[in-house]
């Protein structure tokens, strides 16, 4: 699977936004194929907003990806400061 810096040096706006796209799209064909059954995703938006986003199948499932996208927002947060 792809992985996008939240902090990239010396990428264009554009280049930006086609590696963020390319990453939703392998996860869509992952979910299509019914590799992936859940998943969770952070993401920071212009004005610095922070979200998590989770697909769950049960409760316990959705408390742990919840509990993970918490986890990759501290960790790019703390990475961001250094």
């Amino acid at each position: 699977m792809k992985v996008v810096s939240v902090n990239p040096k010396g990428k264009k706006a554009e280049e930006r936004k086609i590696a963020l796209l390319e990453v939703i799209e392998e996860m869509r064909e992952q979910i299509e194929s019914g590799r992936i059954q859940e998943f969770v995703a952070c993401s920071i938006d212009t004005d610095s907003v922070c979200q998590i986003h989770a697909s769950a199948l049960d409760l316990p499932g959705a408390v742990g990806l919840y509990e993970i996208g918490k986890h990759m927002m501290i960790e790019t947060m703390s990475s961001e400061d250094e």
